[in-house]
């Protein structure tokens, strides 16, 4: 006998599908070693977190997002917390993030598997990305990016999960078009590394409002 599946049900496999490249866990790890750790908010200071700046869609004329990183100090914990609001165009169109210049230390693990992010989402934003930027496209608006998105998967349960993002499934995109004759990600070239969360005017997903995405550290693997 076959049973039958929910539409929701198939369009969340189906999506899954789309980020079979991405490996998640709600499992605790034990914390990346400090060699290993590109960025640990559970230790960073303001002054950290004053170095990142945002880079939203308003950098366009009809632009309406927002993007805003904090550091979130508890008696318990801290951490840093990136809030964002979606606007996007009918089509889609909108993005928030923010970014900061990658440390010198990341040219030495470009032989590394991939990122490695302890994060929560809440709210209405599940798919997120990271952004990396070679030096020589920083600050030019004819600039691509190295892009990897991701889908949120512990949401409904208030978990924190661990996202590992490949570096060989990172791509280079321009105003969210994959750009096919862009040379395969260098982490030696690298110069900015960001967070962002997006519309999906590219995408068969379409997401709006507001969310935010807690994150204890970034490191390697």
């Amino acid at each position: 006998m076959i049973s039958k599946v929910s539409p929701h049900l198939l369009y969340q496999f189906l999506m899954l599908g789309r980020f079979a490249s991405v490996s998640y866990s709600t499992m605790e790890i034990p914390r990346p070693t400090k060699d290993s750790t590109l960025f640990d908010f559970t230790t960073a200071t303001q002054s950290d977190i004053d170095s990142w700046r945002e880079v939203s869609d308003t950098v366009r004329e009809p632009g309406m997002s927002k993007a805003v990183f904090s550091l979130q100090k508890t008696r318990l914990f801290q951490r840093a917390v990136m809030f964002a609001m979606i606007n996007p165009q009918p089509n889609g169109a909108g993005f928030a993030g923010v970014q900061t210049v990658i440390p010198d230390c990341a040219a030495s693990y470009a032989d590394s598997t991939g990122l490695r992010l302890h994060a929560r989402g809440q709210g209405q934003l599940k798919y997120w990305k990271i952004v990396l930027t070679d030096r020589d496209q920083m600050g030019s608006m004819r600039r691509y990016d190295y892009e990897q998105k991701f889908l949120l998967q512990a949401m409904s349960e208030h978990r924190f999960e661990v996202v590992d993002l490949p570096f060989s499934q990172f791509k280079a995109y321009k105003w969210g078009k994959e750009v096919p004759d862009a040379p395969p990600l260098d982490l030696v070239k690298i110069g900015s590394f960001g967070f962002q969360t997006f519309g999906g005017v590219y995408d068969d997903y379409k997401q709006q409002g507001t969310g935010s995405l807690e994150v204890d550290f970034v490191s390697f693997y």
